[in-house]
């Protein structure tokens, strides 16, 4: 095996169903507290609900494979180095967008939904280079 392989820790597999069931019990209380089920102030659920949602991706991101080679480990990398760059571009381009089809200059757009979306682009493309190998 190589150095760079055991360098990479990641979590066992079955922390894969700990993440989803987290993301599942995330959204039932989003909905609960939609339908005003469980009364509780909008803006807790909304912070409480992101952080939640941040903490599970980070864990599926973290997860290994049930195949877990030296190429999934490149792979993986080379993903997270992808989503890393479309983030930084990203914080970089937004305000211009919103510029350009809003009124104001300013983002409106917090860190944690800056994270969000920097993990949704890593799965995207650490899945779609897992099925081109």
């Amino acid at each position: 095996m190589h150095k760079n392989h055991q360098d990479l820790r990641l979590l066992p597999v079955h922390y894969k169903k700990v993440a989803f069931g987290i993301i599942i019990i995330s959204v039932l209380f989003i909905v609960l507290t939609i339908s005003k089920v469980i009364p509780v102030d909008k803006d807790i659920v909304k912070t409480i609900s992101k952080i939640v949602i941040l903490v599970s991706l980070l864990l599926l991101a973290l997860t290994k494979n049930k195949i877990e080679d030296e190429l999934t480990s490149r792979i993986r990398l080379k993903a997270f180095a992808s989503s890393f760059v479309f983030g930084v571009a990203y914080v970089i381009v937004e305000p211009f967008v919103s510029l350009l089809f809003k009124d104001g200059f300013l983002s409106d757009k917090g860190v944690t939904e800056v994270l969000i979306t920097m993990f949704l682009f890593y799965f995207m493309i650490f899945y779609s280079m897992l099925k081109k190998r």
